[in-house]
């Protein structure tokens, strides 16, 4: 008989005390131990050898543990409890050592305090720990938003739902500080400059002749339901609106029927488009970095192909959408046509990536910052005044000199890759060797850079305005990592799981769950994964959605937690990522807001042809109206439908068993599937689309009172701007001002309103359990059916 490794080495005697004297009990102790050898048969090779295993495992300890830490092992087994649970012992902030071991092949495991199966509670004292009141707070964000699993509400205007979404974790009066700063650091900017900006006023034909890309003839939209599709044509600048049903509005004096956004033809691609931050219920813009088909066209021969030298002039068109009070006090779009109102014209070459400074315009003076990285590798910050008489006319201007010019560093083939705001006079940079650098526009100069990855860095968003120095950067081949600017050198994280990115726009940042939404590998090519990781847990990834096709471009609601991706098949999503992060068992959805495909004109020789493919330029169809679809993972997916099918053989084998039928009257092993979707998640036929059928650039409206406004860029040129909000037909379930002000939570408690006068199902009781309330044996999750 052979004895246990893990009972070799251990001594009994010490456990038991029966009062004996020492004499007695080492006399008794000696007598036991020699009567029970006797009924020993020992081999003394087969001794030698569990001797020699047991000093090697004893040599070997785990990395994750110390030997003292295993002792407490068996005492946590007995407890037969998930390890979700914090250890009292170890703070929250600790971070747990990274296994070094060359040894260990699961370098890509996460381990910490944190697990997929967190319950909700304890999920948000480790993600917002810096915030006593986290719970109060997110318990608002749930009664807002929670209940909208598609599309996000419409807040009512001047309402303390409509601050708490602009704010978020950020105080009540931070707007307002916000501005007077921007207006007290212009002032010391021009007190202090060197050089002001130049520009000469030009007009729209010349502006339309050298800078701004001009389309060859119109272009064949097909709209409408997918039933009853109708065909139109539209030219350059012109625009269709469309109702909230999405079908094309004919009769423009019928005022019954609402206008739920535009389709406009910019006649080129659109790589780069944002909203601007304007302070109230005012007309809002729209800025688009446009390039011409030719410089993406299909060449033949690559020496006909323009090079990037050559392509020198360069625009941004800004875009005005008028807008008009609806019932309820919501504003809606308007019936006029969006008009251009502003062209950015320059020589600096062609505009790859552009951003509004996320400070509001201020209302002296009209002044907005416009970052614009352009096609000779410097990054330029362009100031943009407004007045009434420029809009109502439409300004173009050609720009000599920027406000400020953000030069790479002097290095062979060194460029600047992509950029992002960290405040009004801070901006991060990524360059093309794998660095970040951090730069001040007043005065302009470099303050520090910071190896961070080993290829070219293809995106980087900031944590503004919570987290405005925490980066996460996405290599073009390598790791996601988040760095703070503000001690890069120490505090640096990423996650082990490596990731190929050959474009931006990728990376989204949602304030209001101080995280980040970004592709992340799979493993069939035919289908795109986008993961959710947190800023305080940012090795652990959480599966949001799936799509098909890949990922090209994504966006962060600014005032409120929906995402919105756009795919290389020309279809837009939407999901609510605060539904999807918030358990792990609750179904959710996911919503093709519309599918866009594009089909070019046929090629041909002949002569008679070529004034008729002058004046046409293809054509597109728009569909809308899907149904929602499961938001699932697709290996999740898959295992429940082969388990589905296994278990479907095993009742026809058992009930063929019963009834003793022969074989050969039984149905082969080969035709026994339920039906033909059992394996529609394996990896079937890959699709390739028409290079201009995908979506190129996707954007929220960051201003409170439009921020469920939405606009998506598609490759054939054309731009859909959407009003995606839902109007509640009662009172939106929340703290509804001061009066219903949250109370202060008392220890394990969340902090429930004093007076909710929202109608709500329940008694409006609904504030998160705590963890006496669920119990320590307790494995559930929250039932957040009570948020609905």
């Amino acid at each position: 008989m052979r004895l246990r490794k893990s009972n070799q080495g251990k001594r009994f005697d010490s456990l038991l005390s029966f009062g004996l004297s020492d004499g007695e009990e080492q006399t008794s102790t000696q007598q036991e131990r020699d009567s029970s050898d006797e009924e020993f048969v020992v081999d003394p090779q087969q001794q030698r050898v569990d001797q020699e295993e047991h000093d090697i495992d004893l040599q070997e300890p785990s990395d994750f543990e110390s030997p003292d830490e295993k002792q407490s092992e068996r005492r946590r087994k007995k407890k037969n409890r998930r390890s979700w649970a914090p250890n009292d012992a170890k703070p929250l902030g600790e971070v747990q050592p990274y296994p070094t071991e060359s040894s260990q092949k699961w370098t890509r495991t996460y381990v910490g305090p944190i697990k997929r199966w967190t319950r909700l509670v304890v999920l948000l004292d480790y993600w917002f720990s810096d915030r006593e009141d986290r719970r109060e707070v997110f318990y608002y964000f749930m009664n807002m938003w929670w209940k909208y699993e598609l599309l996000p509400p419409k807040l009512p205007q001047g309402s303390a739902q409509l601050q708490r979404a602009q704010n978020g974790w950020m105080p009540d009066n931070f707007i307002l500080d916000l501005e007077d700063k921007f207006r007290r650091w212009y002032q010391r900017h021009l007190s202090i400059r060197t050089m002001s900006q130049h520009s000469t006023l030009i007009d729209r034909a010349r502006a339309f002749r050298w800078f701004i890309p001009q389309a060859e003839g119109d272009m064949t939209v097909l709209l409408g339901h997918v039933s009853n599709q109708k065909e139109y044509r539209i030219s350059q600048c012109e625009s269709i609106p469309f109702s909230d049903s999405g079908v094309p509005i004919e009769d423009g004096d019928d005022h019954n029927i609402q206008n739920g956004g535009w389709v406009l033809d910019v006649g080129g691609i659109v790589l780069s488009m944002g909203w601007a931050p304007i302070k109230g219920p005012v007309d809002q813009l729209l800025a688009m970095a446009v390039t011409p088909y030719s410089d993406q066209a299909f060449y033949k021969n690559l020496d006909d192909a323009p090079k990037t030298s050559e392509l020198k002039e360069g625009t941004i068109q800004i875009w005005k959408f008028e807008a008009e009070k609806g019932e309820k006090e919501v504003i809606r779009p308007a019936r006029s046509s969006p008009k251009l109102v502003h062209a950015l014209c320059f020589h600096w070459g062609r505009v790859g990536r552009m951003q509004w400074c996320p400070v509001p315009l201020t209302s002296e003076g009209h002044v907005a910052l416009l970052a614009a990285l352009c096609g000779d590798g410097k990054l330029r910050v362009i100031e943009v005044t407004r007045t009434p008489k420029s809009d109502s006319k439409g300004t173009f201007e050609e720009l000599q000199q920027p406000m400020a010019t953000i030069e790479p560093p002097r290095e062979y083939t060194l460029e600047i890759n992509c950029f992002t705001w960290i405040n009004m006079n801070r901006v991060a940079v990524g360059l093309s060797d794998g660095s970040v650098a951090l730069w001040s526009l007043s005065p302009c100069q470099q303050l520090h850079r910071h190896p961070i990855h080993s290829s070219p860095i293809m995106d980087i968003v900031s944590g503004y305005p919570s987290s405005p120095f925490l980066v996460a950067t996405m290599p073009m081949g390598g790791v996601f990592t988040l760095t703070d600017l503000n001690r890069p050198t120490a505090e640096k994280t990423y996650h082990g799981n490596p990731v190929v990115s050959l474009q931006p726009n990728v990376v989204a940042w949602s304030d209001h769950l101080r995280g980040f939404a970004s592709i992340w590998p799979t493993s069939f090519p035919g289908t795109s994964t986008i993961s959710f990781v947190h800023s305080r847990v940012f090795p652990l990834s959480r599966h949001i959605c799936t799509i098909e096709g890949q990922t090209m471009c994504l966006a962060f609601g600014t005032c409120h937690p929906f995402l919105l991706i756009g795919g290389l098949d020309g279809s837009v999503w939407i999901l609510n990522v605060l539904r999807k992060v918030s358990s792990h068992r609750d179904k959710t959805h996911k919503l093709k807001l519309f599918q866009h495909e594009y089909c070019p004109l046929p090629p041909s020789n002949a002569a008679n042809n070529n004034e008729e493919r002058v004046l046409h330029r293809g054509a597109c169809r728009i569909l809308h109206g899907f149904l929602p679809q499961h938001n699932i993972h697709p290996l999740g997916m898959r295992v429940a439908k082969e388990s589905r099918v296994k278990r479907s053989r095993g009742e026809k084998k058992a009930e063929k068993k019963r009834a003793r039928k022969s074989e050969e009257e039984g149905i082969p092993d080969e035709q026994e599937e339920v039906d033909d979707d059992n394996f529609t998640m394996v990896p079937g036929p890959i699709t390739i689309h028409e290079p201009l059928t995908r979506i190129t650039a996707v954007s929220w409206n960051p201003n409170a009172e439009f921020s469920w406004w939405a606009a998506a860029a598609m490759g054939s040129g054309l731009v859909r701007v959407m009003d995606l909000g839902v109007e509640d037909t009662g009172e939106i379930s929340g703290l509804r001002d001061e009066q219903a002000a949250p109370a202060e939570p008392e220890d394990n408690d969340v902090g429930e309103p004093e007076d909710n006068d929202v109608g709500e199902p329940d008694d409006g009781n609904q504030s998160l359990p705590s963890e006496e309330e669920l119990g320590e044996e307790s494995d559930d999750d929250i039932d957040m059916t009570t948020y609905e």
